[in-house]
């Protein structure tokens, strides 16, 4: 039965698999710091990012293949995770084991994640492994389960920045479960407590800098179930300002998250004080979001995913017929959805840079002006040879905040120009950003790079000839002759 329930969740992550967008920001960052050799400035890049490096290590023997290998990668310990959920279950009953790994191989959050090439599957496996060795050593303190325990762990400090926020609260679990501190656990406080500080050091030192364009209301909340429990993902990267935003989505939205929270509900009972972690976890995470220190995205709570899947697990499990019903209705409904243009691995990630790539091979423009990106992040889907590039990025922004038309001094009279903008941070008026510009509800980021954008498309109305335009996905493409 396991096998063909990890056989399932396979077929589900390979469906769609190949995304003719490309790879998007996130991706292009993961790839890229992958791609760099050690003798180049490799750990220099790791430094940059605001996550640890256990993933791009993971994905640099891979960094020279093809898209579709990359997120093979993913697909790998998204599958692995399924029968490690069936161990978790188990540790309450082989029905809970095989409900826990039904979920896990069906749960549209955990496909979606398992086609992407960032590091949140294989964060939802070491999360996984965390859960197994934390209920096994809380039962039996030997040293195969402490290893497990302190490994996996580890393994998630690693490998994601808020990690330490779940493993802080895990040792505490521990602790309390154990009474008494027997030295293994000693052991396990020596090892991971300078490990909690330092990475907690840094959530403070990095996480503001890179999470500058969402704010937190109680639809974060809301969407955090919603996306772990539902076939409908919305908090990828801000949550609407309402639950109900669009009608077409309500039922997909409600039903299969009340069916599931049901679940949990009913298997806090046997499994409350486990839970605390989740509690916790998503306490810290909100207190976060509201001091401007993080944007409240759920995969950012991928750690607690596995405890929130073992305790509907347990829940469907001991309620008999009736939570047998439960069951199958979330498993039925999450398969459901595939025959819908909602599901997850059928969603375009429109801010793909193949999208520009393509636009760029098709108008050959003698020169480019990218906005918001530079030039290197597309080299991947075009051929920039012989072409001049220029570019207002988010280093060097201030240098055109007074006059952004300036860069089209660069192009000669008589030659094309082919100008890249991200609409996704580039969508208000002018008139929106006179009135905005000292808001400070308002991303800065959002008010520069429209206020770019409007004065470059009044350039390029004022000073160019021979128009087309590509708008697609999340991108807009003008093409134009100087005059």
């Amino acid at each position: 039965m396991l096998f063909f329930i990890t056989l399932f969740g396979l077929v589900l992550r390979l469906t769609f698999i190949k995304k003719p967008e490309g790879l998007w920001n996130d991706e292009y960052v993961s790839w890229f710091v992958s791609s760099v050799p050690f003798s180049k400035g490799f750990w220099g890049e790791i430094l940059k990012q605001c996550h640890m490096p256990f993933y791009y290590l993971y994905l640099k023997p891979f960094a020279h293949c093809s898209d579709l290998v990359l997120r093979l990668t993913s697909v790998l310990p998204g599958v692995i995770a399924i029968p490690v959920m069936y161990l978790a279950g188990k540790e309450f009953s082989k029905k809970t084991g095989f409900f826990a790994a039904a979920i896990t191989s069906v749960l549209s959050f955990l496909v979606y994640y398992s086609q992407e090439v960032r590091f949140y599957s294989i964060l939802f496996l070491f999360s996984a492994l965390s859960l197994l060795f934390t209920i096994r050593y809380v039962k039996n303190s030997n040293k195969k389960n402490l290893c497990g325990y302190i490994i996996s762990n580890v393994l998630i400090l690693a490998t994601h920045v808020l990690g330490v926020i779940y493993v802080f609260f895990n040792l505490i679990y521990v602790i309390y479960k154990k009474k008494k501190i027997s030295r293994p656990v000693i052991l396990s406080i020596f090892i991971l407590i300078p490990v909690i500080t330092f990475f907690g050091i840094n959530i403070l030192r990095m996480l503001p800098a890179s999470q500058w364009w969402g704010y937190f209301t109680y639809t974060n909340i809301l969407f955090l179930f919603s996306d772990f429990l539902s076939p409908i993902l919305t908090n990828n990267v801000n949550a609407p300002p309402v639950f109900f935003y669009e009608k077409q989505l309500a039922f997909w939205l409600t039903i299969p998250t009340v069916i599931g929270f049901m679940g949990y509900l009913l298997g806090l009972r046997k499994t409350l004080s486990l839970n605390i972690l989740v509690f916790m976890t998503i306490l810290i995470m909100s207190l976060l979001a509201l001091s401007g220190n993080l944007v409240f995205i759920t995969k950012y709570a991928m750690e607690v995913l596995p405890i929130i899947i073992l305790t509907s697990a347990v829940g469907f499990a001991e309620t008999k017929k009736f939570g047998i019903i439960l069951f199958t209705l979330f498993i039925t409904l999450h398969l459901a959805s595939f025959f819908t243009p909602y599901y997850v691995t059928k969603q375009i990630r429109t801010e793909g840079h193949r999208i520009v790539g393509e636009i760029l091979n098709n108008y050959n423009p003698q020169n480019i002006i990218f906005t918001y990106y530079e030039p290197e992040r597309f080299l991947r889907y075009t051929d920039m040879r012989g072409k001049h590039t220029y570019s207002i990025y988010k280093n060097n922004r201030v240098d055109y905040m007074d006059n952004p038309a300036k860069i089209f001094d660069n192009i000669p009279n008589g030659e094309n120009v082919a100008v890249v903008f991200l609409d996704s941070v580039s969508f208000f008026d002018e008139d929106f950003v006179n009135k905005n510009k000292d808001n400070p509800k308002i991303p800065e980021m959002f008010l520069t790079f429209s206020h770019i954008k409007n004065s470059l498309i009044k350039a390029l109305n004022d000073g160019f000839t021979d128009f087309k335009l590509s708008k697609i996905g999340a991108w807009t493409v003008i093409y134009a002759t100087k005059k």
